[in-house]
């Protein structure tokens, strides 16, 4: 029995009455077969098909455009066509070029994630391998560790980025955040920065200076505080990685540290919609240069709660802020004087 279509034939041999040939080759009759042939495809040919294996039927047809062979009694898939696309892929950053296998670099990983890694564990999905192959791995993972880490820059970082892993995973601060301080770390090694001094306090100071680029709200002694290194030897890594490496950073936003603030404090976002704006004009007023960004943010929020009769204290704020009360007092002051906000309570 035939069957022709528009853009495709379709003949079903279940049937026939003589044992069936595909290129000169005996099929045997107990299967049912179909020679399917499409106009439209680049290169057309012959297929042999089973029974359907959902329904059991033996009459299928082609798909002009995903080139599937799917049953018609059940529309069941029975044939799906491979994939006859460019094998390579380019990734997000990285359009010009044409990678074909593997992720992405990983540049938290002191090989970018490109090298092989022989394990540890002796044996397969099978059976266990011999004494002698057990000490034939042994040695080439020994002589792998020695390639992978040939000279001490290497093995400086390899050090340094697990320190920035445990330390970015301690403050749970943002992968690309994390990224941009291993780029910085590496080009301080390749400047030769990291000769005479710790490790830990020049990766801390790498991270605090990719947190001042990305514009992320923290501060350098809640870096300190996690890495264990003292703030004032913290803040010469960082002052001489941004001098020497010629770093362009933003000035910090004191906007960005209201959330936080708010957040810790336990208020409304009313009252943080509120310390922001007081913040934009006092940013117009010329009056956040030169001023710690966390304690004219901390003074903000106080300043929009006693806008907003929000019964909450200065200590609070500064607790909240992790600064002095006596900061909050002085820098809110000099906001109110300045501003003259209508609503405002008497202190």
């Amino acid at each position: 029995m035939a069957g022709e279509h528009k853009h495709r034939y379709t003949i079903n041999l279940q049937r026939a009455a003589v044992e069936p040939t595909i290129d000169g080759e005996h099929v045997p009759r107990r299967y049912s077969f179909l020679y399917v042939r499409d106009v439209n495809m680049r290169t057309s040919g012959l297929h042999l098909m089973k029974n359907c294996e959902n329904c059991g039927k033996g009459e299928f047809s082609l798909d002009s455009t995903t080139q599937e062979n799917i049953c018609v009694n059940c529309g069941h898939v029975v044939q799906t066509k491979i994939e006859e696309g460019a094998e390579w892929r380019s990734f997000e950053g990285e359009e010009g070029s044409r990678i074909r296998v593997g992720m992405p670099p990983n540049p938290l990983m002191p090989d970018k994630g490109i090298s092989t890694v022989i394990g540890s564990k002796y044996g397969d999905s099978t059976e266990r391998i011999s004494a002698k192959f057990k000490t034939d791995l042994r040695r080439l993972r020994m002589l792998q560790r020695r390639i992978t880490l040939p000279d001490s820059k290497d093995r400086n970082l390899a050090v340094a980025l697990r320190e920035l892993n445990e330390l970015g995973e301690r403050l749970e601060i943002p992968l690309f955040v994390l990224e941009r301080a291993s780029n910085i770390y590496r080009t301080a090694l390749e400047r030769d920065l990291i000769r005479g001094r710790s490790i830990k306090s020049v990766v801390a100071a790498a991270l605090y200076a990719a947190i001042r680029q990305t514009e992320n709200p923290r501060t350098l002694k809640e870096i300190s505080e996690a890495s264990g290194q003292e703030k004032r030897e913290l803040a010469k890594k960082y002052r001489l990685i941004v001098r020497k490496l010629r770093l362009r950073l933003p000035m910090p936003d004191p906007v960005k540290y209201v959330r936080k603030i708010c957040s810790e404090a336990g208020l409304s976002k009313k009252v943080m919609l509120e310390a922001q704006k007081i913040i934009r004009l006092a940013q117009e007023e010329k009056l956040t240069g030169g001023k710690n960004p966390t304690v004219m943010a901390a003074a903000a929020t106080y300043y929009a709660c006693i806008l907003l009769n929000v019964e909450v204290t200065q200590q609070d704020i500064a607790n909240a802020a992790d600064v002095t009360e006596t900061t909050v007092r002085n820098r809110f002051q000099g906001l109110k004087n300045a501003l003259n906000l209508e609503g405002e309570a008497a202190e």
